[in-house]
């Protein structure tokens, strides 16, 4: 079906979403929807604040703020949620009409195969992941932004089940499979817009650096221990010049101070930017890399592939869903032989992630769950 036909089945939609965390990719994901889709979406959100709070919890808020705006009394085809609101608890919470319309649950992130914090005393919990279960099978349809976020799921599920002190009897699993579908999530394609970060890094060109963007979190799970040892090894012989984004924290993984110094003049960027620079320098970069351990989708590295960076990624996690085959094992030191073939290509592969045509497939789900009714005999 063409983009036209979807957009034109899904126009009459109307959908109740649910979203317990709108904060980071959350909010660019829910945003890019209310942008882009056909249909009507009305939102209910609550501000980032402690996950496993608003995991267990969130529902009753979230379902509270729907009856103040009055919408809980209004007639919806499908009532979206993502995967840091409990949906079986949200369900038991709505009114007896909302509760029967058909369910779709988006699967950003899971919490079974979330890694823990390590030497921080926060070790990872079974019931943040059962809660992910239970929505599971709350829902007619489990959207995942990747096919790793659901196959890491239901692979450390199946050995949280087996170490069970009561084992559950139905095949809860195969439930979860049968309803999955992977959608990626919408991204926006970034601009270049600011005229100081163009300054600043032709600049560090004219020097000859390699700009490399590393657009992560500063935190444990995106391997900053990694990323200095490759600075460490190779950095100055490459000529990397750091373009390091992403959020910092309070206490930041010593790796990135130890890098700063290291690579002295070389870093370029480090830190938080606004997103006009953000964008910009993206655009400016000649690699993006990732050192992650744990990625479920990885909206920034798309948002860099987008602008036309070279990729600097690991065989693993989503990444090998997200370029060509031949093009994961490139690197600085081992370049593709025609670079600008190489990104066109992979842009190619990337249209589906681009966010009006994914809002279009997302939509396009929800319509037809919407149109089947919901889960029999419910």
């Amino acid at each position: 079906m063409s983009s036209d036909s979807i957009a034109g089945e899904c126009s009459g939609l109307r959908v109740l979403a649910f979203e317990g965390w709108d904060g980071g990719s959350h909010a660019s994901v829910r945003a890019s929807i209310e942008r882009h889709a056909s249909g009507t979406w009305r939102w209910c959100t609550l501000r980032p604040a402690n996950w496993r709070w608003r995991l267990r919890l969130g529902a009753a808020d979230l379902v509270a703020a729907a009856g103040e705006t009055g919408c809980l009394q209004e007639p919806w085809d499908a009532v979206f949620v993502t995967s840091l609101v409990s949906l079986a608890d949200l369900a038991a919470l709505l009114p007896a009409e909302l509760a029967r319309t058909p369910r779709i649950l988006y699967m950003h992130e899971n919490q079974a195969a979330y890694p823990s914090a390590a030497g921080r005393g926060d070790p990872r919990d079974a019931h943040a992941a059962a809660t992910n279960l239970m929505s599971m099978l709350a829902a007619d349809l489990i959207l995942w932004n990747s096919r790793w976020n659901r196959d890491s799921f239901l692979q450390q599920m199946e050995d949280m089940l087996r170490r069970g002190h009561a084992p559950v009897q139905r095949d809860v699993l195969g439930e979860v499979a049968d309803r999955s579908v992977i959608a990626w999530p919408p991204v926006e394609t970034p601009e270049a817009t600011d005229s100081e970060v163009l300054h600043n890094a032709s600049e560090a060109k004219a020097r000859g650096l390699t700009l490399v963007a590393w657009p992560h979190r500063w935190e444990h799970d995106k391997g900053p221990d990694a990323l200095l040892a490759i600075e460490r090894d190779r950095g100055a012989a490459l000529g990397i010049g750091w373009v390091l984004l992403g959020e910092q924290f309070e206490q930041s993984p010593p790796e990135m101070a130890a890098l700063i110094a290291h690579a002295g003049d070389r870093v370029v960027h480090a830190g938080w930017a606004s997103r006009g620079a953000y964008e910009t320098w993206l655009h400016a970069c000649d690699w993006v890399l990732s050192t992650a351990r744990h990625e479920f989708f990885g909206i920034a590295v798309v948002e860099a592939l987008l602008t036309g960076c070279l990729p600097w990624l690991p065989n693993r996690l989503s990444y090998p869903e997200l370029v060509p085959p031949e093009d994961l094992g490139l690197t600085p030191e081992a370049p593709p032989g025609d670079p600008q073939r190489r990104v066109a290509a992979i842009r190619e592969h990337l249209k589906a992630a681009t966010a009006p045509e994914a809002t279009r497939r997302i939509e396009a789900h929800v319509a037809a769950t919407a149109s089947r009714g919901g889960l029999a005999g419910r």
